[in-house]
């Protein structure tokens, strides 16, 4: 069908023609709290759980294994959730799906609070829980493309990261503080800071989908406080919205996946992320068998690696921006600078986390000094996050018109990787001993990680050019772009 004209006014603002958002920098900076935020409390009822797993098996009269599948079907639903919630966000906004997406969240989390102990029930709510919460983070990301020309948006992205990341680290220490007094009120908790964080969008955070509100200019003209409230998002006039995206279907997303950078970060985000929970569930045993460390111990021993990835994330979005602007400037005026520039030096975050990797395996299996133990687990964190922000900012610049959908896909098989590893990695250690299971997790690393950020960066030029020519020759035709 062709496309109807819009009437004279400004274009769609893109960089290097004006400013790319109509909202303040205040308010900016609101969103981005926000948004990160609402990216905390996803991860966060995955890990806060954790504590409360030997008290829920005398609860429900069940054994460990019964127990832990509600763990493993919290991080299933937590990697597919996306998916769904995403696809709807690109199209329809964000501000809709946050709402309806935390009210299911919440009201999981009341009746996990409140009803009587029963198993199934226990899965099903699980299951509801991963549901709702698994939009934020997707959406997030999508907003922080929203709102965030190119040349900022690593950084931006890095700051809106320190949301998810420190929800897998702070969740068992709050946990294990709300399990002392009762179970249930780690579900409580979450009901009650989700309802705040709840009215907190109602009446607060604005749409930013530039397919409906393009530069945000319509809000400027709207009181800061949304009364009466909607769920619903406002429509900007034609002409100052963003081309809108494809209508999602699981066609698109396979087309986005076989595009070959978009596959390989989607695997390198999965291995790299099944190394550190390789880590992250064997840790506690090591801290409490080898050095006899308490609960409260074992928490705090997480904030190394909690404080490493804060750190690698920032550190490698100001890098990953700080490279893309010398060579926009090296650059004849108005040349474009591919989105698959970012991915060229994700090589040093892997070989950081590598060395993170072996460290930690031989200074367990050496029961050496604990604190050298918690600073290898702050390597593995670090360059793990190195290489996450800067794909991150790579995916939601590729297909800008589906970000939240290009970030999900992106991280789809991060969960279902961290599961397998957190099934295998007690046995292996076992059978093969800490040094050497880890040593072989890090080789894996280098040769499949490695050689592919290196593949990367030798073939993007080519593959770029194919689908560029494709998608030209698509709209020739009147087909879909994807």
């Amino acid at each position: 069908p062709s496309a109807a004209k819009k009437p004279p006014g400004p274009n769609p603002k893109q960089e290097g023609s004006g400013s790319y958002t109509d909202f303040p920098p205040l308010r900016r900076k609101f969103i981005l709290s926000v948004i990160t935020i609402a990216g905390f409390f996803g991860p966060l009822a995955g890990g806060i759980y954790l504590p409360a797993l030997p008290v829920l098996e005398k609860e429900f009269n069940a054994s460990a294994t019964a127990i832990n599948v509600t763990v493993s079907v919290f991080m299933m639903t937590f990697a597919f959730g996306p998916l769904f919630w995403s696809s709807f966000a690109d199209w329809k906004g964000r501000r809709p799906l946050y709402l309806i997406s935390l009210a299911i969240y919440i009201l999981a989390n009341v009746l996990l609070a409140s009803v009587p102990a029963n198993y199934g029930a226990l899965v099903f709510l699980r299951v509801l829980q991963a549901f709702g919460s698994s939009s934020v983070v997707s959406m997030g990301a999508g907003s922080v493309a929203d709102i965030t020309e190119p040349k900022k948006r690593a950084f931006a992205m890095s700051i809106f990261l320190m949301g998810p990341q420190c929800g897998p680290v702070l969740g068992p220490v709050l946990g294990g503080a709300l399990a002392e007094a009762n179970w249930r009120w780690i579900f409580g908790f979450l009901a009650i800071s989700g309802g705040i964080l709840w009215l907190v969008i109602m009446f607060y955070l604005p749409e930013t989908l530039r397919a409906r509100v393009g530069g945000g200019r319509i809000y400027t003209e709207r009181p800061i406080f949304f009364w009466p409230p909607s769920i619903s998002s406002p429509l900007a006039p034609s002409w100052e919205r963003g081309p809108p995206p494809p209508i999602p279907t699981l066609k698109g997303y396979w087309n986005l996946f076989i595009y070959p950078p978009i596959g390989i970060v989607t695997l390198n985000t999965a291995m790299l992320y099944s190394t550190y929970f390789a880590i992250a569930v064997q840790l506690p045993t090591e801290l409490s068998q080898r050095y006899k460390w308490g609960p409260s111990g074992i928490g705090a021993g997480f904030l190394a690696v909690g404080i490493a990835m804060i750190v690698g994330s920032l550190l490698g979005g100001r890098a990953s921006d700080w490279r893309r602007a010398r060579a926009v400037k090296q650059l004849p005026e108005g040349t474009k600078i591919d989105p698959e520039f970012r991915l060229v030096d994700q090589i040093w975050g892997v070989l950081v986390c590598v060395l993170g990797t072996v460290l930690y395996g031989w200074l367990v299996d050496g029961t050496k000094h604990p604190a050298g133990v918690l600073f290898a687990t702050f390597l593995t964190g670090f360059g793990m996050n190195w290489v996450f922000v800067t794909t991150t900012a790579f995916l939601t610049e590729c297909v800008a018109q589906q970000a939240a959908g290009a970030f999900a896909l992106g991280n789809l098989l991060r969960n279902p990787g961290a599961a397998i590893a957190s099934v295998i990695t007690p046995t292996l250690v076992v059978k093969m001993g800490s040094g050497w299971c880890f040593t072989g997790l890090a080789l894996l690393d280098l040769l499949l990680v490695g050689s592919a950020v290196i593949l990367l960066r030798i073939k993007y030029p080519g593959w770029r050019a194919e689908r560029a020519a494709k998608m030209q020759a698509m709209k020739k035709v009147g087909g879909p772009g994807g």
